[in-house]
């Protein structure tokens, strides 16, 4: 279960990354940084895929978009200087609660071996 929350979160931070690039690309008219886009959003596909194949979605949907929208922010204000209002922060702050309470539920959750569950369902499906 743990190499599917790792997943998760290299999906987050490859996301993050991808975000960050592509403001440098400057609507893709720098072709380096397009590319470096481009290709970290490939890359959180790619493991955000691989995670959903256990981590229930719900679960590993909200953790992605919930962390990756908060990292994001923070990365905004530290590289391009961008600054929050009140109202940003306060559902910045709501995100984070939501965020908790998502990953609190879920360990309830881990109770089942999701892993076993997927296995035996491909094994049916074929």
């Amino acid at each position: 279960m743990l190499k599917y929350y790792g997943a998760l979160g290299v999906a987050i931070v490859s996301e993050i990354l991808g975000t960050m690039t592509l403001k440098y690309s400057a609507g893709f008219t720098r072709l380096w940084w397009s590319l470096a886009s481009v290709a970290m959003y490939v890359m959180m596909l790619y493991f955000l895929s691989f995670a959903i194949r256990v981590v229930p979605l719900s679960v590993a949907y909200g953790l992605w978009s919930g962390i990756g929208t908060i990292l994001t922010a923070v990365m905004s204000v530290v590289l391009f200087h961008e600054v929050l209002t009140l109202g940003e922060t306060a559902g910045l702050i709501i995100l984070v609660i939501g965020v908790l309470v998502l990953n609190r539920s879920g360990e309830h959750e881990e109770e089942i071996d999701y892993e076993e569950l997927q296995i035996q369902e491909e094994f049916h499906q074929r």
